[in-house]
């Protein structure tokens, strides 16, 4: 127990403490703004200003969505740290049948709230397609 004690402190001492790495999330946000302009980043905390949703949709895939498959496959999955959470990715196709990811989210859980901020941010980034089919395991 010593041995894993004294790891962990290490562990601490190199990488920081798992809490102040959503302290540096603003900073990454801007960064990632200020590298590739016309992403869309949001960043949705509690009243009490604790990270509840964070959402990412680069440049490169937004200028490029009408060349895109109007099939849009989304999904959940579980990040396993120390303060868990869920990740939410929306992926398409080209016309090549290559795989591209669209947009990510990630939330505190997979609820019905933050899927449908996802979906909101989405609908906000990419517009409306009358042809687009959206697949998820979700109802």
């Amino acid at each position: 127990m010593q041995a894993w004690r004294a790891k962990e402190k290490a562990l601490q001492l190199l990488r920081g403490h798992p809490a102040d790495s959503y302290n540096k999330l603003p900073k990454y946000f801007y960064i990632l703004e200020k590298t590739y302009p016309g992403s869309v980043v949001k960043l949705k905390k509690t009243t009490d200003e604790c990270f509840l949703y964070a959402f990412v949709a680069l440049c490169t895939s937004i200028s490029g969505c009408e060349y895109y498959r109007p099939v849009v496959v989304v999904d959940g999955t579980l990040l396993k740290t120390t303060y868990m959470g869920i990740m939410l990715t929306a992926i398409t196709m080209d016309a090549a049948g290559t795989i591209l990811p669209l947009a990510y989210a990630v939330v505190d859980s997979e609820n019905d709230t933050s899927w449908k901020w996802f979906f909101e941010q989405f609908k906000q980034t990419y517009g409306e397609r009358t042809s687009m089919c959206v697949v998820s395991d979700r109802n």
